[in-house]
């Protein structure tokens, strides 16, 4: 862990230990299952259902105790295994706009609450 706490930003790459399955979706669906929004793959999407089971989120990195990290944003449930930790680096990022659907700027609108 030494060095990371001079990052603002890791991505943390995390297993949906939690999801059976029965429960994996392998076609297309409606985002979380709303009728409103088009039908899409699996892969279009950024659900926990997915045939691989791999979640990956950015989040703020607020403190680094020891062998810890404190963080905000984390999209996962407490417990979930953590596979790898990355730094964010601003090089990395995409250099051009990035382009969603309407369906998914709509699906997101609120996704973070008061965060």
């Amino acid at each position: 862990m030494k060095g990371i706490d001079e990052f603002s930003h890791l991505e943390i790459f995390f297993y949906f230990d939690k999801v059976s399955d029965d429960k994996i979706h392998y076609g297309a669906r409606h985002p979380r299952n709303i009728k409103e929004y088009p039908e899409v793959g699996i892969f279009a999407q950024r659900g926990k259902n997915k045939p691989n089971k791999l979640g990956v989120t950015i989040v703020e990195l607020l403190e680094l105790k020891q062998r810890a990290i404190i963080v905000k944003g984390l999209d996962a449930i407490d417990g979930t295994p953590i596979i790898d930790i990355k730094p964010v680096m601003k090089e990395f990022l995409p250099k051009n706009e990035v382009s969603q659907p309407n369906w998914s700027i709509s699906l997101m609108e609120n996704y973070w609450g008061d965060y």
